[in-house]
């Protein structure tokens, strides 16, 4: 197995376990929101010092400069799981992650005031991107009119987009702090923090309900948070900017999938069209600075009508 393959069979391996969570979401009865989310984290906290100990990377878990960013890291990090698993209950996983995958329509707005970034015809073409995939995924197949004010629809539909706003919060922390803490370091940190906010949630479950769970709760902690981060990270740092962009895309797909395949939920149209505006948004808001959507057509365009055309830069970018 080349070095190659194994990290795109990591990051492929990620992407399927951050999609089955819809499946444990269903499982898991009688336990509030953020007694999910508390032992979820603990568990797969507990895998992670497994692995960094069996590694003998526990050194870098050391503290350094930016401390109280990492504190704001794990505050946005226990928001954004609060919001996006409510939204799970509300509407199902597969409209839940597409509504998390709003991010780039909050970082548009938030990157020029937080980071100093300037939006571009780029960024700006992502959001309107954006805008239709929302709209498409929130309307429901008879029209918006028979949504009722204090329905579960339309609290499902705030708690999404609520979670993709801090989601973009999440990806602004990483990206500030990415010079200071690796990524590991990061997940460790960030969910240690997110335990200490989330205990009084933890303490509030009657045992014979957490007994009942708790098979659930360790596999599901152990595989979202444990093995599923630790292959995303070993995979994302073994490929390119344009690969480890597109294997993202993954998620919201895979999810779809166990969501109709296991959960047997229904996909209407508006849902599917709604998928592929949110993630032309990502795969725009990914592209090189100097490349903008109109400039890449033709460039494609010239490609198709040569047999050699060699692009020195890569298309895509990472955004953390």
């Amino acid at each position: 197995m080349t070095d190659t393959f194994k990290h795109h069979l990591e990051l492929l391996i990620a992407c399927v376990i951050y999609g089955t969570v819809g499946i444990y979401m269903q499982q898991l009865e009688d336990m509030s929101i953020g007694s999910i989310i508390f032992y979820r984290i603990f568990f797969g906290l507990t895998a992670l010092l497994f692995y960094l100990s069996i590694t003998r990377n526990l050194g870098q878990l050391a503290l350094k400069r930016k401390k109280k960013y990492l504190l704001l890291l794990g505050i946005l990090y226990v928001l954004q799981m609060f919001s996006y698993y409510s939204a799970i209950r509300y509407l199902g996983a597969s409209s839940a992650v597409l509504l998390l995958y709003t991010d780039p329509i909050y970082l548009t707005i938030l990157a020029p005031l937080l980071l100093g970034e300037k939006n571009t015809g780029k960024t700006i073409f992502a959001l309107f991107l954006g805008l239709i995939g929302v709209f498409y995924i929130t309307r429901p197949e008879g029209g918006f009119e028979q949504i009722e004010l204090g329905s579960s629809y339309l609290k499902g539909v705030l708690f999404g987009l609520t979670g993709g706003l801090f989601s973009s919060g999440v990806i602004i922390s990483v990206r500030y702090l990415r010079d200071e803490y690796n990524g590991l370091t990061q997940l460790f940190w960030q969910s240690a923090i997110s335990l200490f906010f989330l205990s009084p949630f933890a303490v509030s479950v009657p045992r014979d309900i957490l007994t009942g769970n708790l098979p659930v709760l360790v596999v599901f902690g152990v595989l979202i948070t444990g093995i599923g981060a630790v292959f995303y990270i070993r995979g994302v740092t073994g490929v390119n900017a344009i690969t480890g962009s597109l294997f993202t895309l993954l998620e919201p797909v895979s999810c779809m999938f166990f969501d109709y395949t296991v959960l047997g939920s229904s996909i209407h149209s508006g849902m599917l069209t709604g998928c592929i505006f949110i993630l032309a948004a990502a795969i725009v808001i990914s592209l090189d600075d100097s490349v903008s959507p109109i400039k890449l057509f033709f460039l494609n365009k010239a490609a198709s009508g040569k047999r050699a055309f060699v692009r020195k830069k890569p298309v895509l970018r990472a955004e953390d």
